[in-house]
Formats: C-alpha cells, structure tokens, sequence
C-alpha cells in the first residue's frame, strides 16, 4: 500500500461490549493506497457497525456513493452509483480455521484491526460490471462513427464455408 491507512484502524481492545459506529470517506486518494487509479473521481460514504462480543466481533460495512469512470460505450465520463451491505465477523484464536471470505480469524493478542482492506473489498464486489450511460445520454458523435464502423466490418459470405450449409446434422430423418 501506497498511503497510510492508519485512520482505518480500530482499537477495540478498549471498547465495551455493545455497538460502535464508525465513518469513513472513500475518495480517490483511498484508491490510491491500493495501487487503484481507474475511477476519475470518487466520493463513498461508509458507515460501520462495529458490535463487540464476549467472543468476536461483528462488523456490518454499509456503504453508498457515486464513482465516475469511462463510459463502457463512448468513453465519456458517467457517474455510477455504488452502493451496498456486507458483514464481516472476527474471530479470535492461533489455531488455523478454514477461513471464509465472511470470518476472519485474529491471533488472541490482536488489540486492533484496520478495515481499509475491507472496505476497498466490499467496494469492489459491490461496483457494477457494466458502466454506461442511460440509454440517449451517449456521446452521439462516437456513438456514430462507432456504427459506421460496424456496417464497414460486417462479416462477408465466405465461399470456402458455404459447403458446410449441405451438411445434415438431424441423424433422425
């Protein structure tokens, strides 16, 4: 990691057993701690539920927020919304669990734990795959020569796969 992250840091070891909340502001200089720099701007708000046990602990990450990045059509910038909930519980223990990707096993002498990996996590699995305008809001001009340039590419008859048209492939008739 590029920056520090250290504001991401939770000392529990202090805290009473109840629930905690705690906020956090993505932005791009976040990202950037992460060697992530595909978003042109960022701005997600996370709140966190962070709910101390005799035993564990219990975080719920719940985050919402815009991203802009290039249009997946005309390469335009377009802001997309992000948003969603994720759970993460912590263990504690020096035994080797099988560890799923919603427990996270800490040795007993932990004090703290710091959730920037999370987060930048749960933002991830959370963003949208496709990333486009509403449908008219394109940039008209790519949008043109991106058809032109189809019509140019349509695929031509090749005769050396017109035999293939004769084959029957129905074994029944």
């Amino acid at each position: 990691m590029l920056k520090d992250l250290s504001e991401y840091n939770i000392k529990f070891e202090g805290l009473k057993q109840g629930i905690h909340f705690y906020e956090f502001t993505v932005d791009n200089e976040f990202f950037a701690g992460f060697d992530c720099f595909e978003f042109d701007k960022s701005a997600i708000n996370v709140e966190l539920e962070f709910k101390k046990q005799s035993t564990m602990l219990v975080l719920t990450f719940i985050f919402t927020g815009t991203i802009s990045v290039p249009c997946d059509r005309c390469l335009d910038e377009v802001d997309v919304d992000v948003e969603g909930e994720e759970k993460l519980i912590v263990k504690f223990g020096n035994e080797d669990y099988d560890q799923s990707d919603e427990i996270l096993i800490l040795p007993i002498h932990e004090y703290e734990l710091n959730v920037a990996e999370y987060i930048y996590e749960f933002i991830n699995v959370n963003l949208p795959q496709k990333r486009v305008h509403f449908e008219g809001l394109c940039n008209q001009k790519v949008i043109d020569e991106l058809e032109k340039i189809e019509q140019k590419t349509e695929i031509v008859n090749d005769p050396r796969w017109s035999g293939l048209k004769d084959i029957n492939l129905n074994k029944n008739k």
